[in-house]
């Protein structure tokens, strides 16, 4: 690949690890996630990750351990071979936003709750219900749009 395009490739991992560190996930896993998804070949160790995106060894240990327990990476062992090695799960990402989705009704639902608690008082629940109404709709109208969601490519 030409230098240009690592560049632009780079910065597109930048802009991905923002994007998910917004979301909760550490700006190194944002970074892991992100060269994963566009690296070749498409399994990487630690040591090579570290070295690809200039991270500290420790900190792509530890970004690692959590990436594989919230199941968006996967480690394989192969015999032979010291060095474990990490790939994306492409299929835990549908899950990733599934848990996100949820999320969103559990808001509804403390919407809900509380508007039950300011029944009657029309000044108190006014910002609230402005809330309530945006995820009460969300929560509706989110569950059809899943179910209409395009399969994975093959």
């Amino acid at each position: 690949m030409s230098v240009g395009r690592e560049t632009r490739l780079s910065a597109w991992i930048e802009r991905f690890a923002a994007h998910f560190a917004e979301e909760g996930i550490p700006l190194i896993g944002g970074r892991i996630l992100g060269y994963l998804l566009i690296c070749q070949p498409v399994e990487r160790t630690a040591a090579e990750l570290s070295q690809e995106l200039e991270a500290s060894s420790g900190s792509i240990s530890t970004n690692l351990k959590y990436l594989v327990n919230v199941g968006l990476v996967t480690k394989r062992t192969r015999r032979g071979r010291q060095a474990a090695e990490y790939r994306i799960n492409e299929k835990a990402w549908s899950e990733f936003v599934q848990r996100k989705l949820n999320a969103i009704a559990s808001v509804q639902i403390l919407t809900d709750d509380g508007m039950r608690l300011l029944s009657g008082d029309p000044e108190r629940s006014m910002r609230l219900k402005t809330v309530d109404h945006l995820y009460g709709w969300l929560s509706e109208e989110l569950p059809a749009l899943w179910e209409r969601r395009p399969a994975s490519p093959k």
